[in-house]
């Protein structure tokens, strides 16, 4: 009954040293496939994070210039309501001489002409202006939303770190079996 016993202890252990085997092959690919994930995933947020840097240093410069090309038109607004007043007077001028002289009435209707186009350019720098102001504020939307995005971003790098402890936690009944090892 001893050999018996003997030769399905031997029988057992045979089988467990297989199983054990396999347990560490299995544990070593599990290893590999855990250490490319976690390097994969740490490559794709590295990347997720340069681009969301860029973006906002951009919307940060266009921001700056933005408000720079206000300020300008802003100038030039300021200096089509002078012409505007300047064109006002040489046409009273204009006016006046035209009672005159006999020939100043044809000017005279030139410079009411070029007046009205001149008050017209200014309404359409107004209107540019309004355009550009509006435009500024969605900029700053732009970059409020780019914000949220990296805010975003870090809930998704938690995430991924979790996800990394709970592959470590899968990788583990292997090391458990390694107490079988005699």
């Amino acid at each position: 009954m001893r050999s018996e016993n003997d030769v399905t202890l031997g029988a057992v252990l045979e089988v467990l040293e297989g199983f054990r085997s396999e347990m560490e092959a299995i544990d070593k690919i599990a290893g590999t496939i855990a250490a490319k994930t976690t390097r994969l995933i740490r490559i794709v947020f590295g990347l997720l994070t340069g681009v969301a840097i860029v973006i906002f240093f951009m919307v940060n410069n266009l921001t700056r210039d933005m408000s720079g090309m206000l300020s300008e038109m802003t100038v030039m607004f300021e200096h089509f309501g002078g012409m505007s007043d300047d064109m006002h007077q040489i046409t009273g001028s204009v006016q006046n001489m035209g009672a005159n002289i006999e020939g100043i009435p044809v000017i005279a209707e030139a410079m009411k002409s070029m007046n009205q186009h001149v008050g017209g350019m200014k309404q359409s720098v107004a209107v540019m202006r309004r355009d550009v102001t509006s435009m500024n504020a969605d900029i700053g939307n732009v970059a409020l939303d780019t914000g949220e995005m990296a805010g975003r971003l870090v809930t998704v790098t938690r995430a991924v770190t979790h996800m990394r402890y709970n592959v470590n936690q899968m990788s583990r009944p292997t090391e458990i079996m390694n107490m079988f090892n005699p």
